[in-house]
């Protein structure tokens, strides 16, 4: 009796410990179940011969039609809020640029996100110190990957 319940336990214990080779979901690999983020690096090989590429087409994006929705002078800042009048998307951004004489002075990116039917501008904030006194231009612009485009210039005069 004792001899049988040896060779059952012994065989029960075989081919319980067989079943789990069988369903150990790395099979054949090194890795541990411990360390299933970091596997071991692999060495490819580059070819050797240089690969031509295609020159890719100009991507042809769409008009944008962004605006200066406010500005106000707040103490010794220019608060601006701009938006694009003609779609909404994430991912694009808003370029602020202010013109004294034609020439770029101060010019400045901001994330961009869709409202229900518009893209909004996150607000910019710009200190005075930044701006000629006199008569500046506003220019809003935007960019993303489908679009691009720019404003009407607005005139504000820097105290």
């Amino acid at each position: 009796m004792k001899r049988a319940f040896f060779i059952i336990t012994t065989s029960v214990a075989v081919v319980t410990l067989t079943g789990c080779a069988l369903f150990y979901p790395n099979i054949g690999s090194n890795e541990t179940p411990s360390d299933p983020l970091n596997p071991t690096p692999t060495v490819s090989e580059t070819p050797t011969a240089p690969i031509e590429s295609e020159t890719p087409a100009p991507v042809v994006k769409e008009l944008a039609k962004p605006r200066l929705v406010f500005y106000d002078i707040v103490d010794t800042n220019i608060q601006i809020v701009g938006e694009v009048m003609n779609f909404a998307e994430n991912g694009g951004e808003c370029i602020i640029t202010f013109y004294s004489d034609n020439t770029a002075v101060v010019m400045e990116r901001v994330p961009a996100e869709a409202n229900v039917s518009t893209t909004q501008c996150f607000p910019l904030t710009v200190g005075l110190s930044r701006l000629p006194s006199g008569a500046v231009d506003i220019v809003v612009s935007y960019e993303s990957a489908r679009y691009e485009g720019q404003s009407e210039i607005t005139e504000v005069i820097i105290p």
